[in-house]
């Protein structure tokens, strides 16, 4: 069983701008001579490398941080939790109120 092989953001750049100028051919070559074992992996730098050549420098594993944004509608939708179980809690206080009055 291989190792996951983990590739610096410079190297991936490099393989990319190789196989963008030509000169050796397709991807199957170039994945050959970098040592790339996955030709879909380079098929998917190249496709980030498009869309913004500074992709590919960044590591886009794991979990996504929580920004500030979603901490703030966090804590909004406890609020609103907060203030909807008061409510609650003040109707049943009375709902009781007004059978206690019947009785």
């Amino acid at each position: 069983m291989r190792k996951n092989k983990k590739y610096t953001g410079e190297f991936k750049e490099k393989v990319v701008k190789e196989y963008l100028s030509g000169q050796h051919g397709g991807l199957d070559t170039v994945a050959k001579i970098y040592d790339v074992r996955n030709v879909s992996q380079l098929k998917k730098w190249v496709k980030k490398y498009r869309e913004d050549p500074t992709s590919l420098h960044r590591e886009n594993r794991g979990r996504k941080k929580l920004s500030s944004k979603t901490d703030k509608s966090r804590e909004e939708l406890l609020q609103e939790k907060i203030d909807y179980l008061t409510m609650e809690n003040a109707i049943l206080k009375k709902w009781v109120q007004l059978i206690k009055e019947k009785h």
